[in-house]
């Protein structure tokens, strides 16, 4: 229970961890209390995202990969309108109706995003009339983050800045975990205007010494490792078949 100051009033405090933010229970409720829990993000890209979608308070906002409605429950109090892409079917049906202001579609994004994009585009509602900002979860993730480094961002001349590190991502070093000596998290974000950048378009990734250093210490280096040797032994080995194809 809170004070009218916001101060908590209450004797005992709940200090045990949280599964999704690592916080005591105590302090997770005061933040995030309001919203779905089962949100996998880190307690700072958490904060970063209220306090954007607070600013900016979308008139349209679109979520691609939707899950437990975690970071939707965020999106929709911000937001006029939300659209909700997911590939799972039974997403529809969890939180169809908790959400006034959001339309749910399922299927894979290749497939709902385009045409959804363009019947706004018709509406005259995805016109980037004000600034549109683009957050991006999992930059942290090697594979995740070789795609957005890799995305032709410079081929729309309405994208101004690209930060890969916006917030960091995460490091797991508890030994009792399975997800040990992963890397994971990680928000970047895009700031598109409908004024065209003048100059030429740089990524700002603020965090790549950190991430280098960490992924040598990562399993993400013996699994991409283990790969590549996989990869050149079969390649030698067709190779050597081809070669003796010819002796």
């Amino acid at each position: 229970m809170l004070s009218e100051n916001g101060i908590s009033n209450s004797s005992s405090c709940d200090v045990t961890r949280s599964k999704y933010t690592r916080l005591p229970n105590c302090l997770n409720e005061l933040l995030f209390g309001e919203y779905i829990e089962d949100w996998l993000m880190t307690q700072q890209e958490r904060m970063a995202l209220i306090n954007l979608l607070d600013r900016i308070k979308p008139e349209c906002s679109i979520e691609i990969g939707t899950l437990h409605g975690g970071s939707l429950s965020a999106i929709s109090k911000f937001s006029q309108k939300v659209y909700a892409l997911d590939c799972d079917p039974s997403c529809k049906e969890r939180l169809s109706g908790i959400f006034p202001n959001v339309e749910l579609i399922t299927g894979y994004s290749n497939d709902t995003l385009p045409p959804l994009l363009d019947n706004l585009q018709q509406m005259g509602v995805y016109v980037p009339l004000k600034p549109l900002y683009i957050a991006i979860h999992d930059s942290f993730m090697p594979e995740c983050r070789k795609g957005m480094l890799d995305a032709d961002w410079a081929s729309s001349p309405y994208v101004h800045f690209v930060e890969i590190d916006f917030i960091p991502g995460r490091f797991n070093s508890d030994k009792n975990e399975d997800s040990y000596r992963k890397m994971t998290c990680g928000l970047a974000i895009a700031f598109m205007s409908p004024l065209k950048r003048e100059k030429e378009l740089k990524l700002l990734v603020d965090g790549e010494l950190p991430f280098n250093i960490l992924k040598q210490n990562s399993s993400h280096k013996k699994s991409i490792t283990r790969y590549a040797t996989s990869a050149f032994r079969k390649k030698l080995g067709s190779v050597k078949r081809k070669i003796k194809s010819y002796l």
